[in-house]
């Protein structure tokens, strides 16, 4: 956690140093980021930098940590909205994070531009937690009604396939901005198959 002392600075000067941090932790990897080019780019010097953060991973586990906070309080207010169903979330969410136009969410761009440069990153723990990819406080919005079973386990399966759609429109739409209008139609093709399956009933009884 940051000092007592970086959470008193001016608005101005906290974001400015925040904003320098996330330069950094877009443009290098983990290991590669320095402390030297944050400091300039927040034009401070080093010295204050230390009154703030212990090191440089203290300030990468800050600025996950509120990337974590707001994907999860984004994803949280949708699934809220969508009255607890899960597999609203991938259609709802790609509105949210891509607008018309095809441009992708600021947050959304850092993340991707944080994975890209650190393959092999625990998503799990990053988004959810040791047990479960679907953190507590989704879990909590989530109408368990509208699903086949009830318990947590599953909840967190369906979860992760959603967000499996979503990612991949993301994706597309990275790949090819002008396509987003015919991506979110996919989407939601897709969102479907996942809320109703693809099997044919007459097979569906027969494996079952």
């Amino acid at each position: 956690m940051p000092t007592s002392t970086f959470f008193r600075l001016p608005e101005e000067k906290r974001e400015r140093l925040l904003d320098a941090g996330w330069m950094e932790l877009t443009q290098v990897r983990f290991a590669d980021m320095s402390i030297n080019r944050i400091i300039a780019a927040a034009h401070i010097p080093r010295g204050s930098f230390y009154q703030y953060f212990g090191d440089k991973e203290e300030l990468v586990r800050y600025l996950l940590g509120d990337m974590r906070e707001y994907f999860v309080l984004l994803l949280r207010n949708i699934l809220i909205e969508a009255e607890g169903d899960l597999f609203e979330l991938p259609l709802m969410a790609y509105d949210r994070f891509i607008n018309q136009q095809g441009r992708t969410d600021l947050m959304l761009t850092r993340f991707i531009k944080m994975l890209t440069l650190n393959k092999g990153i625990d998503l799990q723990s990053f988004i959810g937690g040791p047990k479960h990819f679907l953190p507590d406080e989704l879990w909590e919005a989530v109408d368990i009604s509208k699903l086949r079973r009830g318990d947590r386990e599953y909840a967190d399966e369906v979860f992760h396939l959603s967000c499996a759609v979503l990612a991949f429109a993301i994706l597309e739409t990275l790949h090819d901005p002008a396509q987003s209008a015919r991506v979110r139609e996919r989407t939601k093709a897709r969102t479907q198959l996942l809320r109703w399956g693809g099997a044919a009933e007459k097979y569906k009884e027969e494996t079952a």
